[in-house]
């Protein structure tokens, strides 16, 4: 049996050069395209796309239904969803190119969706709950500062808070992109990986932890007295690796001056951190969710919408649908305590309240 099939793959370059260039996808989005194309080609038995009928997209998503993954378990809901998503993207664009326009039939783009329940049931998940704000403070206050690595995954850990910012984008700063007299941070879309490469001008949010803004100040101090760091280098510097001749093992011996290749370590950083205080894993990504929550409880709406552009959103309800999103103990204990922070008004009646709007109406 053919393991690929030539017409198929420099279909499928095109369409990767047209997701990259023309529609400016993320090259990790664009790989998972590619594997869900080659999954739907290989159990097609790599015939031409142009051969496609409804009947292999039916028998396709059947055996994704059986489909297990590497743990041994059957693939998500959500799983069979994005793979089903990809595809049925992949032949909208490929009914309309030129050289398939007659020859592949469109009507089967239909039939790469789940049924209205299973995609209801794909984006039902229950709320990951983020680390409160004392968990974040004691946590970084445990975090040992004593050598350069430890300053800096300490600054690093108090950046997020103060910042909110991606950790991909995190690993890509360079020194200049902060200025520490107007406490601002600027990433520059032309070097810092920004969510769909925008550039974002981000104040340091220090108010709900003055802590992490201070050790956050006093690394940026560090850096240039100490480190004697140029404004192009990274304003978090990977570990620098060396052998050592007497183990012949490689050992952390200081700090580099190199970007990290991407995000790994800072995950690993948050995780050895919470490990230590004996609290679970919080991606660095959910402290934007601590963030705006506590922003909602002290922020006016003028203030909410100024956070919202402070994170890098264009609408404030981009802030508020994923991020402001109460857990169930949140939502529960807003609604007892419905009216407790004006208790006189509780008891009144509906009559009294009528009667003193009228009254104010008339004023």
């Amino acid at each position: 049996m053919a393991e690929y099939n030539p017409k198929n793959e420099m279909v499928k370059k095109q369409y990767e050069e047209a997701l990259l260039h023309g529609k400016y996808r993320d090259p990790k989005t664009v790989k998972a395209v590619w594997s869900s194309i080659n999954s739907f080609e290989a159990f097609t038995g790599y015939i031409d796309f142009k051969d496609v009928t409804t009947d292999h997209v039916k028998a396709f998503k059947m055996s994704l239904e059986h489909e297990k993954n590497k743990s041994g378990e059957l693939l998500s809901i959500s799983t069979i969803r994005s793979t089903l998503g990809n595809l049925k993207e992949f032949f909208e664009w490929l009914a309309m190119h030129p050289q398939f326009i007659k020859k592949v039939d469109g009507r089967i783009t239909q039939y790469f969706r789940l049924s209205d329940n299973a995609n209801r049931a794909s984006r039902a998940s229950r709320e990951k709950t983020p680390p409160t704000l004392a968990e974040l403070e004691m946590t970084l206050k445990a975090m040992p500062y004593g050598t350069d690595i430890e300053k800096r995954d300490r600054a690093m850990f108090a950046f997020v808070i103060i910042t909110c910012i991606r950790d991909d984008a995190l690993v890509s700063l360079k020194r200049k992109d902060v200025d520490a007299n107007k406490r601002t941070v600027w990433q520059d879309p032309r070097h810092v990986r920004t969510k769909r490469r925008k550039g974002i001008m981000t104040r340091f949010l220090g108010e709900p932890m003055p802590l992490a803004e201070k050790i956050v100040m006093d690394w940026l101090k560090f850096l240039v007295d100490v480190f004697e760091i140029k404004p192009n280098e990274p304003l978090f510097p990977k570990t620098l690796m060396r052998n050592n001749p007497e183990t012949m093992a490689f050992e952390a011996q200081g700090l580099s001056r190199e970007h990290y290749a991407n995000a790994g370590q800072v995950r690993d950083i948050f995780k050895a951190a919470f490990t230590a205080v004996g609290l679970p894993y919080y991606n660095p990504h959910l402290i934007r969710n601590t963030i705006v929550k506590w922003a909602l409880k002290n922020m006016s709406q003028f203030e909410f919408t100024a956070l919202s552009q402070n994170i890098g959103h264009e609408h404030v309800m981009t802030t508020y649908n994923p991020y402001g999103k109460l857990s169930e103990d949140e939502q529960i204990e807003a609604i007892e305590n419905i009216g407790s922070k004006n208790p006189e008004l509780q008891n009144v009646s509906t009559d009294k309240l009528l009667a003193e709007v009228g009254r104010r109406t008339q004023q």
